[in-house]
């Protein structure tokens, strides 16, 4: 061989190469830094993936290391271990596979165990159905038959390779039934009596979208029940009934799908499983699209879904009444967004009259929400610890109950770059003692402007919907050369409120308070953009510091929150270490927040501007342009908050213009002390 890995590095990045190799292990086609997926070099796939590639500081090299077992190292070292290869087969394997041409000879470099690749292909072997499994069938209802309508078959034995590439082969048994829910070039299987996680297993690659049931619906027809699963579907079809699946309970349905069924059945009713998924993800379902939704009564044995309804001996006369119960029921009015007119009957239809919150009884669910803060007091921190806890799945946060939809959000950082994003984000997993996981999305957005940002935003949501999306800072995203502007600042954060009602998630803007807002108690008025801006969202929170760690969290706007937490705020722990918040359990009057009060503080801001302009003027003729140039040189602030000083003298008659310049007035009192202030820049003294 006649080349170095320098060479081989001239034509190629160590980022391609990890890309190219990665490609079996991840269902995208570019594997982004951080992006958690299950370790290749493990047989198994990991419930929790631990396995990510990293550029390096400095060197800017791309490098992969698992967080589980520690396991680290370069694009070389990679392909050595997944190949079982020397350092100089790797070099040549990479040479050949990505066509470098490198050597005038390209020979084809064979791995010393299988290609990942092959990881797509399987055998199996099928049998008759055994008495035993016929019965496991029939319990829910479901004959023969059905079960040859719908593809369902018994296996002896599959044999297929594990991630890595190791073969291997699973046989059935009295104990060990394994049956297949078989498609073109794929299969489902399902392993009923072995433990849950190995319960359904998938051979070839999935289709994506693919709806169990679907080819065996007539063109039409009275009724049609989106059920849990494929046993569901096969239960309910034995009874008489049109019924689909999706891939799982928490999947979406494209609108083109939904419009396809309401032209072909007169109704169509949800009906998942009666446990906690079940009844959240069938709402949603319901109300999003117009269905009718059926809750099935709590059931004997651990029963939850209808398979188990019939298992547990219950009738089909039973189910029937269930039924025509749920029908009677108005179903609620589809979901529109862009619908503004309702009649009273429209509006009360829309589903559960219920608050919903994201955080009790705080946060809402969907919507827009402000949080603002001075700097170094933890806006970016809280919000991406609150992104996280959803993420992880976590019942709480800072005590307060947490109700997630989807356990995942999308941190928009407009700040931040990719490096100190991985500094802070490990700093808090570390703290709370957990792994990084998938659910938690970053949008690096430093060099994007709104447009471009909303694109990706809606791209993202429609991918995989989430919980909350944050935007960090809204200073970034907001479109207007006048902050004050409040109809600009109301039609900036529409933008994104729609995408939250779209999306059925909350947008919470990270943002900051005034200036002039940093030594008095937290209120609405002190956020940056005026009124524009807290008039539109839903909720507004203002993070203050107290002494030392400690950080009051204050509710200054809450449509839905209660009084108390509008009259008092939270005190919070701050942690350098971990970048992370306790709630310490106790509770501030808002009022007595703060060094000062407001009144106080313009009289201090008087006497101040009084003393500089004794300062300046002393008993001289002094022009508009010598007082701007020897303010600046006194206070060390800029030339237009010197311009407003000046202005501020005129208004309380402090000076007065003579022969075109200006001079002190004979007395200077302390009247009419109505300061001219600009909440977006520094307060003039």
């Amino acid at each position: 061989m006649s080349f170095s890995k320098e060479d081989l590095l001239a034509k190629i990045s160590s980022y391609d190469i990890l890309n190219h190799y990665l490609l079996p292990y991840h269902n995208s086609s570019k594997l982004l830094a951080a992006k958690n997926i299950s370790n290749p070099f493990q047989a198994e796939k990991q419930e929790t993936p631990s396995f990510n590639i990293f550029p390096t500081m400095g060197s800017g090299e791309w490098r992969y290391k698992d967080f589980a077992t520690g396991d680290d190292g370069s694009c070389f070292d990679f392909v050595m271990k997944l190949f079982n290869l020397s350092f100089p087969e790797a070099l040549a394997k990479i040479n050949s596979d990505l066509t470098l041409m490198l050597d005038t000879v390209q020979k084809p470099i064979q791995s010393n165990r299988l290609l990942a690749h092959s990881t797509s292909k399987f055998e199996v072997k099928r049998k008759q159905f055994t008495d035993a499994e016929k019965q496991f069938w029939l319990k829910f209802g479901i004959d023969e038959q059905t079960l040859k309508k719908f593809n369902v078959s018994s296996l002896e034995e599959f044999s297929t390779t594990s991630r890595i590439g190791n073969p291997y082969t699973i046989k059935s048994g009295t104990e060990n039934f394994i049956f297949a829910y078989e498609n073109d070039n794929w299969i489902k299987l399902y392993k009923p009596l072995d433990e849950k996680k190995y319960k359904f297993q998938y051979l070839g690659t999935k289709e994506q979208g693919f709806i169990f049931g679907w080819q065996q619906l007539p063109e039409n027809g009275d009724l049609l029940i989106i059920t849990g699963g494929e046993k569901d579907v096969m239960s309910l079809v034995a009874k008489g009934f049109n019924a689909i699946t999706l891939n799982s309970e928490t999947a979406t349905m494209p609108k083109s799908v939904v419009e396809e069924l309401k032209l072909r059945f007169k109704t169509i009713l949800v009906l998942y499983d009666n446990d906690e998924t079940g009844l959240k993800q069938s709402n949603i379902l319901s109300v999003a699209y117009g269905f009718h939704r059926l809750v099935l009564p709590s059931l004997q044995n651990n029963g939850k879904d209808i398979s188990d309804y019939f298992a547990n001996g219950e009738t089909l006369e039973k189910f029937n009444d269930l039924l025509l119960t749920a029908i009677k029921n108005p179903a609620p009015v589809e979901l529109d967004v862009e619908k503004s007119v309702y009649n009273a009957v429209e509006l009360l239809a829309r589903g559960s009259l219920e608050k919903q919150y994201l955080m009790e009884p705080i946060f809402p669910q969907k919507g827009s929400a402000v949080l603002a803060g001075k700097p170094d007091t933890g806006k970016s921190q809280f919000a991406r610890q609150l992104c996280i806890q959803i993420a992880l799945g976590e019942k709480t946060f800072l005590d307060f109950e947490l109700n997630p939809i989807h356990n995942r959000s999308i941190y928009v950082a407009t700040e931040d770059n990719d490096d100190s994003t991985r500094y802070l984000l490990n700093k808090q997993f570390s703290g709370l003692g957990k792994q990084a996981v998938e659910n938690l999305r970053f949008i690096f957005a430093d060099t994007m402007n709104q447009e471009e940002i909303i694109k990706n935003l809606n791209e993202q949501l429609t991918l995989e919907p989430v919980d909350l999306v944050v935007i960090d800072s809204f200073g970034d995203i907001f479109q207007g050369n006048d902050s004050n502007n409040n109809m600009a600042m109301r039609n900036t954060v529409k933008t994104f409120d729609k995408i939250g009602k779209e999306h059925n998630c909350l947008v919470l803007f990270v943002h900051h308070i005034n200036k002039a807002a940093y030594r008095v108690a937290p209120g609405q008025e002190h956020i940056q953009g005026g009124a524009g801006l807290v008039q539109k969202v839903r909720l507004a929170i203002v993070l203050s510091e107290g002494g030392g760690d400690i950080r009051y969290f204050t509710v200054v706007k809450g449509n839905y929150c209660p009084k108390m937490y509008k009259e008092n705020s939270l005190e919070l722990n701050f942690s350098e270490e971990t970048f992370l918040f306790k709630n310490t359990g106790r509770i501030i009057p808002t009022s007595e927040l703060g060094t000062q009060t407001e009144s106080n503080n313009k009289d201090e801001r008087y006497n101040e501007l009084v003393e500089i302009a004794q300062k300046i003027f002393k008993d001289k003729l002094v022009s508009t342009g010598v007082f701007v140039q020897e303010f600046c040189d006194i206070t060390k602030k800029s030339i237009p908050t010197a311009k407003r000083a000046h202005a501020n003298l005129i208004k309380f008659d402090l000076i007065e213009k003579f022969n075109g310049v200006y001079r002190l007035k004979n007395s200077i009192t302390a009247e009419n002390n109505s300061i001219i202030d600009d909440e977006d820049d520094e307060v003039p003294f």
